[in-house]
C-alpha cells in the first residue's frame, strides 16, 4: 500500500513540474499587476476569483471533452494558438496607447477575469497541450490533481499582488506595466508564429504523404 501511494505522489510531482512551467504564472504576473494596479481591492477579488474558475473550468472541460470536441469542429490546437495570439496582441496594443481610466472602465465591463486573465494567460494552448500529454502519460486522476495544485499556486501569487505593489510604487509600476504590455505583445506574436509554423508544417505532411 505504501509503494502505491509513493508512487501515485510521485507521479503527481512529475505531472505537477510540467504544467507549472506551462503556466508559467511568474510570467503571468508583471501583465497581471498592469491591470489590477489601478483597480479597486473588491474588483480585484472579484477579477482573481473569476480568473481562477474560468482557468479552472476550461483546463477540466478541455481534460473531459475538448480533444473530442475539436476533432467534431475540426479545430486543432494550432488554431487555438493563432486565435489566442491575435487576442493577447489586441489587448497589448490597447494597453500601449489607450488611456488607462477608459481601459479600465471598459475592462471592469467585459471581466478580465475571464478573458484574458483566465484564458489565455493562465490556461492557455500550452496548458491544454500540456494537459493531454499528461493524460496520456499519467491518467485523468494524476493529471486533475496537479493541475487542481497549480491553481492554488497561482492563486497564492495572485493574492500577493498587492505586497508586490506596494514595493514598486506608482513610477515602478507604471514602468513594469509598460513592460508587461510588450512582453505580452511578444508572447502573442510567438503564439500566432507557432500556430502558423505548425499549421503549414502538418499542410505540407498531408500533401507530401496524403492518406489514401
Amino acid at each position: 500500500m505504501s509503494n502505491v501511494i509513493l508512487i501515485f505522489s510521485k507521479d503527481i510531482l512529475l505531472a505537477l513540474i510540467p504544467l507549472f512551467v506551462a503556466i508559467d504564472i511568474f510570467g503571468v504576473l508583471p501583465i497581471y499587476l498592469d491591470f489590477v494596479k489601478d483597480i479597486a481591492l473588491i474588483e480585484e477579488k472579484k477579477i482573481r476569483k473569476n480568473s481562477l474558475i474560468t482557468a479552472f473550468s476550461v483546463g477540466i472541460g478541455f481534460l473531459l471533452v475538448g480533444k473530442s470536441l475539436f476533432a467534431v469542429m475540426g479545430i486543432s490546437i494550432y488554431d487555438f494558438e493563432i486565435a489566442g495570439g491575435i487576442l493577447l496582441l489586441i489587448i497589448s496594443i490597447n494597453n500601449l496607447i489607450s488611456e488607462k481610466p477608459k481601459m479600465f472602465a471598459l475592462s471592469r465591463q467585459a471581466d478580465l477575469g475571464v478573458v484574458p486573465i483566465g484564458v489565455p494567460l493562465i490556461v492557455g494552448p500550452g496548458v491544454l497541450t500540456t494537459l493531454l500529454i499528461l493524460t496520456g502519460i499519467y491518467g485523468y486522476l494524476v493529471t486533475t490533481i496537479s493541475f487542481i495544485i497549480n491553481l492554488l499556486i497561482v492563486y497564492a501569487v495572485l493574492r500577493n499582488t498587492r505586497i508586490i505593489l506596494k514595493y514598486l510604487g506608482k513610477t515602478g509600476s507604471n514602468a513594469a506595466g509598460k513592460l508587461a504590455a510588450l512582453l505580452l505583445a511578444a508572447y502573442a506574436v510567438m503564439m500566432m508564429r507557432v500556430g502558423i509554423i505548425n499549421t503549414i508544417s502538418i499542410y505540407i505532411k498531408n500533401i507530401a504523404h496524403p492518406l489514401h
